[in-house]
């Protein structure tokens, strides 16, 4: 085979056609702005609490499953994979009352709700509250690179030929001297274009008087966009918003100097604001250890020396501006209010009341969406001082409430294959156990909603913390009475929800949950899941939940008390409904079949064999035919002369209905006396569904040699009832073959089938 050859050129092509696609240099004109702005009006007057909103909407697939619900509160499911998890260096996991929380701070940027406010991520030492925001902040600098992140900011291109009469000689000679020394060389010829970017990044539309705007945008706006536009409070900062001193200084400038305004406009451009958090644009993070620059008033000389040149006048226009600049329309972030940035918070107080700060003699605007980090015992000291009371919205970011998104941190940590070490539902409960720790034992809401919490004792622990995580997780659970049911009004979610914020503050953090498990997780390993022999096998069961938590004190002693025992009866209970629906569902079609043959062999002898119409099966008429059919029918044992009186009475009936059948054209299964049978198999069947379970020692043994040439010793019955079930709990519940054998045989060994019996 011929070895290919590097191929550079495709490389450098593949580089250059990418990176087009991330063109930093877009500028378009003033007109061309105006122009798709009118065609887009929703993507191009955005600012950067739209954007931000924009972004969270982007990255998140959201369902309110409860829509239709007249009591619903909006709380949605959302999936926030893609925000938080996908291509991150670090993933979080939030789970569904953060997710809710993000989506209203989304609207509420949205809406316009967001003046004069420092966003404040509260949260104990290892939640994640620092890689949440990374993450917001690493998705968002990539959504401005996409078309649906496209924004603009102002940016000028002065035609020098546009101003003044020539030049006298002295004059001309003086200026060509100072350039010289400042910046050009000897006799190098000036551009006949400066071009000065914006450092304030303001939005182009600003730059048009206020007066004036509105008359702007009526013409180039139209349709339910222009209603919007002019009618909504997310849009009010249009009408509102100045350009930045520079920008307004330097458009009066030229003002004053032209004849015609329209050649300010040709000067006028609007370039794509690209946000890079590396390079402080748009983006600026700090954290604690970052020193303050000595250098706080920044400038740009060959810029400010243009200025002087075009209007001959170093005042007319003064390019300086400061670090805030930076951002204004985009992220100030202080991350862990501590050290330096203590400084750095307080000074956002006068900035964020007023919207201004001075640059020197120069008022500077900051329309920025600041965002702070910080541990609740900062709290106090902090922001609870009554001057920062009314500019501070806090976002509780705490520890996860939602098993679903705990165990997802395990996989995270050890690999998605330890999901295959555990019983279907183990691992969930494992994770139900962790966050239990993190509950407040007593809840109003739920007080004020369930009036009788001891109704629910095979469902829930006492204090009800299993209920409030299904509602914690968006699951309004069946075994729910009907008043209780229709008592979780809009108010009674609401409190729950609420409670939320309060929940997730103590109890095991994020690392020690990881660490924890790590601990039982490598104890079950050695014990039974690297050992020799059946014992490599074994899956997790709650037994060695329950056991590692009763062997460590430092852990049980934080977890509520009866709370493992109550989620092992539950997962008990429900283990039993999935083997009753598997034992019960087993047959239903063998079940239709059983009761034709039944009826068809009352008419024979017994010892005949016949080829049944209705099923087209081979029977073969005995008493231990007629008996394996009849124990389901009667819920006592009856004698051989009531079973044989049954048997001419149902006989006389099927000859009759046989006759009625070939007049009426219907089939046996839609008879009244397969219906009969039908009902009265199904019922004493559900009575007795543990049957097996309860009396035969061949059962358990089956089961623990199903799949063995062992098993071929058992009755056809049994082995029939086994296969049943092990497909089922595979085929129903999502069990592999060795999970349902063992899951079998956890309910035999702890006697579970007793417990439920008449269920």
């Amino acid at each position: 085979m011929t070895k290919r050859k590097p191929d550079i050129n495709a490389a450098l092509n593949f580089l250059d056609s990418n990176l087009k696609k991330r063109d930093a240099g877009t500028v378009i004109t003033f007109k061309e702005f105006l122009q798709k702005a009118g065609d887009q009006p929703m993507l191009m007057f955005r600012s950067v609490f739209q954007l931000f909103s924009s972004m969270i909407y982007y990255n998140v697939i959201e369902e309110d499953q409860y829509a239709d619900d007249p009591e619903s509160i909006n709380f949605k499911n959302v999936d926030t994979e893609k925000l938080f998890v996908k291509d991150t260096d670090t993933p979080f996991f939030a789970d569904l009352p953060l997710a809710n929380r993000l989506l209203k701070l989304a609207d509420s940027f949205k809406e316009g709700t967001q003046q004069n406010k420092i966003y404040v991520f509260i949260g104990p030492p290892g939640s994640g509250k620092s890689t949440f925001v990374n993450n917001l902040l690493r998705r968002f600098e990539e959504f401005t690179w996409l078309p649906e992140g496209l924004t603009y900011e102002l940016f000028w291109k002065i035609d020098e030929a546009k101003f003044g009469p020539k030049l006298s000689a002295e004059i001309k000679e003086a200026l060509e001297e100072y350039f010289t020394k400042s910046k050009q060389k000897p006799g190098a010829s000036k551009p006949s274009f400066i071009e000065i970017p914006c450092p304030n990044h303001d939005h182009p539309i600003t730059v048009i008087p206020k007066e004036q705007r509105v008359d702007v945008l009526e013409n180039i706006l139209v349709g339910d966009a222009k209603i919007k536009i002019f009618n909504k409070k997310e849009y009010e900062w249009i009408f509102k918003k100045n350009a930045c001193t520079i920008c307004t200084s330097l458009y009066n400038a030229l003002a004053s100097k032209l004849d015609v305004p329209s050649d300010i406009f040709n000067m006028l451009f609007a370039k794509r604001y690209l946000f890079n958090r590396r390079l402080g644009n748009g983006i600026s993070v700090f954290n604690p250890g970052d020193k303050e620059p000595e250098k706080l008033i920044y400038t740009n000389d060959a810029i400010h020396d243009d200025l002087t040149h075009i209007f001959r006048d170093s005042n007319l226009v003064e390019y300086v501006y400061s670090r805030y600049a930076k951002t204004n329309n985009g992220v100030f972030v202080l991350m862990d209010i501590k050290g330096y940035n203590e400084k750095r918070f307080q000074d956002l107080h006068g900035i964020i009341s007023e919207g201004t700060h001075k640059v020197d003699d120069i008022e500077e605007n900051v329309h920025s969406l600041f965002i702070a980090v910080m541990n609740p015992e900062d709290k106090e000291k902090i922001i609870n001082k009554e001057s920062f009371k009314d500019r501070i919205k806090e976002i509780n970011v705490n520890y996860i409430l939602n098993y679903i998104e705990e165990v997802k941190i395990y996989c995270h940590a050890f690999g998605q294959q330890i999901k295959n070490r555990f019983l279907p539902e183990v691992l969930d409960n494992f994770a139900k156990i962790i966050i239990s720790a993190r509950l407040n034992t007593y809840s109003d809401a739920m007080k004020n909603w369930i009036k009788n919490p001891r109704q629910y004792a095979r469902y829930c622990d006492e204090n009800l913390l299993l209920l409030k995580l299904s509602i914690y997780n968006n699951i309004i659970p069946g075994y729910l009475s009907d008043e209780d049911r229709r008592s979780f009004s809009k108010e009674i979610r609401t409190e729950i929800i609420n409670e939320s914020e309060l929940e997730g503050c103590r109890g095991f953090s994020g690392r020690e949950s990881i660490n924890i498990f790590n601990e039982f997780y490598n104890e079950i390993r050695r014990k039974y899941l690297e050992g020799d022999g059946v014992k490599k096998h074994l899956l997790i069961t709650m037994s060695n939940i329950k056991e590692f938590f009763e062997k460590h004190d430092e852990y049980s002693s934080k977890i509520p008390r009866g709370f493992i025992d109550s989620i092992i009866q539950l997962y008990d209970y429900g283990l039993m409904q999935q083997i009753k629906e598997s034992l019960f569902h087993q047959n239903e079609e063998r079940i239709s079949k059983d009761i034709q043959n039944y009826l068809f062999a009352l008419s024979y002898d017994i010892g005949e064999r016949l080829s049944s119409p209705y099923t087209l099966e081979n029977i073969e008429v005995t008493d231990q035919f007629y008996n394996s059919f009849e124990q389901h029918l009667f819920k006592k044992s009856v004698d051989e002369s009531e079973r044989k009186n049954f048997r001419k009475e149902m006989a006389a009936k099927f000859t009759t209905i046989v006759q009625e059948m070939q007049a009426n054209g219907v089939t046996l299964v839609e008879t009244h006396i397969y219906v009969e049978l039908y009902n009265s198999y199904m019922k004493n069947l559900r009575e007795h569904i543990f049957q097996p379970f309860l009396q035969y020692t061949s059962f358990e043994n089956a089961i623990k040699e199903y799949g063995s040439a062992k098993f071929q010793k058992y009755d056809n019955k049994t082995r029939e009832q086994v296969k049943y079930l092990i497909k089922n709990l595979m085929n129903k519940f999502k069990y592999s073959e060795e999970g349902a054998i063992q899951v079998c045989l956890y309910v035999l060994n702890n006697k579970i089938a007793e417990k439920f019996t008449g269920d």
